[in-house]
């Protein structure tokens, strides 16, 4: 039998991930024989432990958390070139990777889950010299979803994140970029912009339509400027999932997206962690990670 690799970050989402690990350990013995357990204290251990377990050897690795700490992980993958495979235990306060891949939530469902799934091939975003497995979003109301608290997060979940972005939202100031998408340069005055490997943004599983997870493109969304009335529109059509259908933003769909600002503290969120490094070169790295999936 193989053997694998658990990590666990055991604040994420209610914080209850040592709690899941019998259940955990019940699931994958079925399929390994030996399991290794390894528990995050700080940023950028996941990743460390995934550098790790491919220089062990370890067929697998198991990811229970959301979905920087999934972030994380694929950063120790790619990296290495490795062709390990990942499976995701969602439990962290968004989990929209887990909701694009149709992974069952909430945690302990996965984890009944784990017996009935086989190998997907999904897309890898790139990000400069990282990578990104969700989204990358830029303005005040990503800075919003960084500023909510860890208390806030536990106890009201996805909603802590819809009510701090509809606050900042109400007074964001527009910021201008330079946008390079298949060789066409524009300069935009925008209020947000949100690019996605998947459907599901922010737990809301329509915020972009036709994304897949493994359909080889970036999809971007670019915001025009927020007035007091508009914002409030936009984060209502956001909640109901028909963002979308609103033609006052462009929608794009691009392989590769070049975004250039002058604006040195302007905020970015990759896949919950902070950024703060322009300009970004972003693309995408099509079918080159194998995920657990559902059958």
């Amino acid at each position: 039998m193989e053997s694998c690799l658990l990590i666990i970050n055991p604040s994420s989402g209610k914080a209850n991930g040592a709690e899941l690990l019998p259940k955990i350990l019940s699931a994958l013995s079925t399929r390994y024989l030996d399991i290794e357990v390894r528990y995050t204290k700080k940023k950028g251990d996941a990743e460390c432990f995934t550098k790790q377990a491919i220089h062990d050897s370890h067929q697998s690795i198991y990811c229970v958390g959301g979905d920087g700490t999934i972030k994380e992980v694929v950063n120790g993958i790619v990296k290495n070139n490795s062709g390990i495979h990942l499976g995701i235990i969602p439990n962290g306060t968004v989990n929209d990777v887990a909701r694009s891949l149709k992974i069952p939530l909430p945690a302990e469902k996965a984890i009944e889950n784990i017996p009935n799934t086989s190998i997907k091939k999904i897309d890898v975003g790139q990000v400069n010299d990282d990578y990104f497995i969700s989204l990358i979003a830029i303005g005040g109301i990503p800075e919003a979803i960084q500023n909510v608290s860890v208390s806030a997060k536990t106890r009201w979940g996805a909603l802590s994140y819809l009510v701090n972005g509809a606050r900042y939202a109400f007074r964001q100031k527009p910021f201008r970029v330079r946008v390079t998408i298949n060789n066409e340069c524009r300069v935009i005055e925008t209020s947000l912009i949100v690019l996605s490997l998947h459907n599901s943004v922010a737990s809301m599983k329509n915020f972009f339509h036709t994304a897949k997870a493994d359909d080889g493109f970036l999809h971007m969304m670019i915001f025009p400027k927020f007035r007091l009335i508009g914002a409030a529109v936009f984060v209502w059509k956001i909640i109901i999932g028909s963002i979308s259908n609103d033609k006052a933003i462009s929608i794009e769909k691009t392989r590769h997206v070049e975004i250039e600002t002058e604006s040195a503290s302007l905020p970015i969120n990759v896949d919950g962690d902070k950024e703060n490094q322009f300009p970004l070169q972003i693309r995408i790295l099509p079918a080159v990670l194998s995920v657990f999936v559902p059958f």
